[in-house]
């Protein structure tokens, strides 16, 4: 049985079908989503963290239809949207710790799992400084280390290499290839071409419409 299961899913906007009529199944492994700009690559990704509610179909995790399942599936699941308004005055490790506290995570341990995300993806010796302070290639570090606290099951990842040079990039990529061993990693990013060879499934939105690529 795969994990995550998208039947006949649309998400209206207005009069804008964004996702139109979409049957994909998520199972453990990466699946990268390419597409053009707009498609409907990050709406997906918020449907499947949970984050909204398709206009019409059903979404399920392994096999229970939400919204029965929502609440299970957000205590193993991990997200990183492109785009969110962090908290300025916490510093990273207050942030993280936050993060940890709401999927009911063992605090002690969250602490050390984020020290070691952090110092794999050079953001370790910031960890005690504001948000304030960070530019953005950090918050976007900030925000994919905490989807990855606890022992996800799911993660859906927006754009996580974005705004971070090269080398940084790549430790990113090599983790996420790391969590796809367990966890079914559903994932937008340039690094695409890079991880192609390592994708369980490469998945183009465009118009509306899912397909494999």
């Amino acid at each position: 049985m795969t994990q995550l299961d998208l039947t006949n899913v649309t998400k209206t906007y207005g009069r804008k079908n964004v996702l139109d009529d979409v049957t994909i199944s998520f199972p453990v492994g990466l699946t990268l989503l390419t597409g053009p700009s707009g498609a409907g690559k990050s709406t997906l990704l918020r449907l499947i963290a949970t984050a909204e509610k398709p206009t019409r179909g059903k979404i399920s995790w392994y096999g229970a239809p939400f919204p029965a399942a929502r609440a299970e599936l957000r205590r193993v699941l991990g997200y990183a949207p492109q785009a969110v308004d962090l908290p300025d005055d916490l510093t990273a490790r207050e942030f993280a710790l936050h993060m940890a506290a709401l999927k009911g995570l063992e605090l002690g341990a969250a602490d050390r799992q984020f020290a070691a995300i952090t110092d794999a993806i050079g953001l370790h010796a910031d960890i005690n400084n504001r948000i304030a302070t960070f530019s953005g290639g950090m918050r976007r570090r900030l925000i994919f280390a905490q989807a990855l606290l606890g022992a996800p099951e799911l993660l859906a990842l927006d754009e996580p290499t974005a705004e971070l040079d090269s080398e940084t990039a790549h430790r990113v990529g090599a983790l996420v290839l790391d969590y796809a061993r367990t966890a079914a990693v559903v994932m937008t990013t340039h690094l695409a071409d890079d991880l192609r060879p390592s994708a369980t499934a490469i998945l183009r939105v465009d118009d509306g419409k899912v397909a494999t690529a």
